[in-house]
């Protein structure tokens, strides 16, 4: 079973944990860490140490963080090599957060390194500029294949 801890400014975490659990249900092995312009990268990376080690699971550890040169990611970047599977996703939206909630990681690092991948990658491609579709015709994005608006 994966772990997952969100780590973002300000309640953000806490807002999209609420959004994952309504559209999911109680998801388990999911908590947060929320930040202030107080703690210090070292002080926030001891939060998500103290989370990740709270599940008291072997499994591998998903850190989300929100923003890829920020300070939630600089923090997160020092848990990394250690020895424990931790990957650290940045970028954080609900798009991505349900995919990576779905996965079944645990099958070995490559396995579990490409279905992330293969996430992000998914998260990326579901980013529109409406406008520019609309343009181009109501239900079609430049490949034809939006779905409904």
């Amino acid at each position: 079973m994966k772990n997952m801890v969100l780590v973002t400014h300000a309640d953000f975490a806490k807002g999209i944990l609420t959004s994952l659990n309504l559209v999911l249900g109680q998801v388990e092995h999911v908590d947060y860490v929320s930040i202030t312009a107080k703690e210090t990268i070292p002080e926030i990376a001891s939060m998500i140490e103290e989370k990740i080690t709270g599940f008291g699971s072997n499994g591998p550890t998903v850190v989300l963080t929100d923003i890829a040169g920020g300070s939630t990611t600089q923090a997160a970047m020092k848990l990394l090599g250690d020895g424990r599977k931790v990957y650290l996703v940045t970028g954080l939206n609900l798009g991505l957060l349900l995919e990576i909630a779905l996965l079944p990681l645990g099958e070995g690092e490559e396995a579990d390194k490409g279905m992330l991948r293969t996430a992000i990658e998914n998260s990326r491609s579901s980013m529109y500029l409406v406008n520019d579709m609309m343009e181009s015709g109501p239900d079609t994005d430049a490949s034809g294949d939006l779905g409904e608006l």
